[in-house]
């Protein structure tokens, strides 16, 4: 179980994080829509559902949401910057994309909606999650999905050289994670390079199913 002063560290760990992206929300929004959504994530577009809802939690600047809004998904978007959310939602506003300020591990905004998904994508989140709220999350995020709903889980290995703190990921933690939440791994990619060219960071994508 974790301590008293874990939980300390892991609240700001996340109050820190979260400062950084209300503070910096623009050059953030620059830096994110730089790269089209098919060079970040090509390697596992094959496993988007042709229709259907999707949840896009860390939203950022509204890159993938709008992506998946023009695939033809209805789409749900979660960004706990508040400053961010809302730049990201006026930036989005000829899409039909439902925005939420909401926030892992309890996702209580998205969960009043009542909304079972196909897909969930979680881009560039995993790290700043501390070991004991992934396994809250993971509950959380198997029981939002459909019976065959996609999860897709990018994980960034490399520490940041600004004020953001992450911890470290890695895919077998995911795939326990996943074992115990009634979720099958369809794909877990090799490391692949940053699209921004950040030499010290690499990149690595698991999809895991909902099993019927």
């Amino acid at each position: 179980m974790e301590t008293g002063r874990q939980i300390g560290i892991s609240l700001v760990t996340m109050n820190n994080n979260l400062a950084f992206y209300q503070n910096n929300k623009n050059a953030l929004i620059e830096q994110y829509d730089s790269v089209s959504f098919e060079s970040v994530h090509g390697d596992w577009i094959e496993f988007l559902p042709n229709s259907g809802k999707a949840l896009d939690i860390g939203a950022g600047s509204g890159r993938d949401a709008r992506y998946l809004s023009k695939h033809g998904l209805s789409v749900y978007a979660i960004e706990p910057a508040l400053s961010l959310m809302l730049a990201a939602r006026e930036n989005s506003a000829d899409h039909d994309i439902n925005w939420f300020q909401d926030s892992l591990p309890s996702l209580n905004q998205i969960k009043l909606v009542n909304v079972q998904f196909d897909l969930v994508l979680l881009s560039a989140v995993w790290m700043h999650l501390s070991p004991i709220d992934r396994i809250e999350t993971m509950r959380q995020l198997s029981s939002l999905l459909n019976a065959g709903g996609r999860l897709v889980i990018t994980l960034r290995h490399g520490a940041f050289s600004d004020a953001r703190t992450a911890y470290f990921v890695s895919a077998d933690e995911v795939c326990q994670l996943a074992d115990h939440n009634d979720l099958s791994v369809l794909l877990i990619t090799d490391l692949a390079s940053d699209q921004l060219g950040r030499g010290d960071v690499a990149w690595q994508t698991l999809v895991l199913e909902k099993k019927t």
